[in-house]
């Protein structure tokens, strides 16, 4: 347990069926859950600064590290960690704790495993919140298909953690498309500090063999029954996934709406914490 300004951090290991899962809790335990879900190679830090403003605001905040690269410890052999597999890894992680309706936030390819966990559980999501993110054909997106692809090739990642190790390398990491404001070293450090683990990198290589515009089309296809409504927000300044994909997904999705926010790249949550945490806030309430 630790203390973050005034706000009680509560950290834990969740153990599901695939394996075991980082577990953080900010805010009020009796608050309104939420549900934060990061993209591939980054951790549940992405969050930090939205989840600060919300805790503030009365929210329970909850903050899986799921196993899609930066996690720091390995999946059980043989754990499905393709998407449908880790939605219903981080609906588990949510049924452990007893709660039965959630909001789900995601960003970047967590917003893509935030639309599937909402059609798979639906249920359990009371409404979903989507900054920036895949959606439809874009899972990978198409800015960074390349990126996924070599990811694949046997050694890049190994040799991407290597070079990780080096400052002037991780000054890098997180390009201005990603994000305006960037994070800090130790927390890059963090992030890209898993590569150098050969059963952690096994886990993100699996989770990278399965990522497929299938699973999100799907989605998007449940998604114009979905009856919780979605608030959708986006970057003036989005070159990974583009304002258009926003705008397509508030057309589909029943009660949408669409937020737009200047100076933001794709890491919308980076970008803008309190904006973000106080969107959400005027959308719960």
């Amino acid at each position: 347990m630790t203390q973050s300004g005034t706000t009680l951090e509560v950290e834990r290991w969740i153990e599901t069926t695939a394996g075991p899962v980082h577990l953080r809790e900010l805010g009020a335990p009796t608050g309104s859950p939420l549900l934060f879900v990061h993209g591939a190679l980054v951790d549940s830090h992405l969050w930090d600064g939205v989840a600060a403003r919300a805790a503030e605001l009365g929210y329970r905040c909850l903050l899986p590290t799921l196993p899609l690269g930066s996690h720091t410890r390995p999946m059980k052999p043989g754990a499905d960690l393709n998407p449908p597999a880790l939605a219903d890894l981080a609906a588990e992680v949510v049924g452990q704790l007893g709660l039965r309706q959630i909001t789900v936030v995601g960003n970047d390819t967590g917003g893509g495993l935030s639309q599937i966990l909402t059609v798979r559980h639906p249920d359990l999501v009371r409404t979903l919140i989507l900054t920036a993110c895949d959606a439809y054909e874009q899972f990978p997106p198409r800015s960074l298909r390349a990126f996924f692809a070599l990811g694949r090739v046997p050694g890049v990642l190994a040799l991407g953690g290597q070079l990780m190790r080096l400052r002037a390398a991780r000054r890098f990491a997180i390009p201005r498309p990603l994000s305006h404001r960037g994070v800090s070293d130790a927390v890059i450090t963090g992030w890209t500090r898993p590569l150098r683990d050969r059963m952690l990198r096994r886990d993100t290589l699996e989770f990278f063999a399965g990522i497929d515009a299938s699973h999100t089309l799907e989605a998007a296809q449940q998604l114009r029954t979905f009856t919780g409504g979605a608030l959708l927000i986006w970057g003036t300044d989005d070159r990974v996934f583009g304002l258009d994909l926003g705008r397509r997904l508030a057309a589909d999705i029943p009660g949408a709406r669409l937020e737009i926010l200047d100076d933001c790249g794709a890491f919308v949550p980076l970008d803008a914490p309190d904006r973000v945490a106080e969107l959400i806030d005027g959308w719960m309430t």
